[in-house]
């Protein structure tokens, strides 16, 4: 981030912001928010996650894609129902990170996880007897 130098010649009231909020940039940037100013939401127990831990999120998502592509072209090396198993194996650790993390699921009241995961567990369910009655497992 660039500092911004402040001489005795400029106008302060020309200046973006207050002085406060200028301070407030330097010591912690603009991509930063304080705790204090955003408080927590009707129904949430813990504070969200920092936009560090947002990244970090989106590159394991990255890399768990790859490797879903990389089972794409192993499509005749390996039996049909180890790739779906792999397939689907990815594509749920991806939906519970994204579900938990980026629907904020992780920082809601436990109800709202139980009546998530129960109609999670209710579409495994019901996806895994549709792929049984097409065959998809021989």
């Amino acid at each position: 981030m660039a500092d911004v130098e402040v001489d005795e010649h400029d106008d302060p009231g020309l200046l973006p912001g207050t002085a406060v909020e200028r301070a407030a940039e330097q010591e912690h940037g603009l991509s930063a928010i304080r705790p204090d100013e955003l408080p927590m939401l009707p129904g949430e127990i813990r504070p969200h996650s920092s936009p560090f831990q947002y990244v970090m999120i989106a590159v394991v998502l990255c890399v768990l894609t790859a490797v879903e592509v990389g089972f794409y072209y192993l499509e005749g090396d390996i039996p049909t129902a180890l790739l779906v198993g792999c397939l689907l194996a990815l594509a749920l650790a991806k939906f519970i990170m994204v579900a938990s993390l980026y629907m904020h699921l992780s920082s809601d009241k436990p109800i709202f996880k139980r009546f998530f995961i129960t109609g999670a567990v209710g579409a495994v369910i019901l996806y895994s007897i549709v792929l049984t009655t097409l065959h998809i497992w021989d």
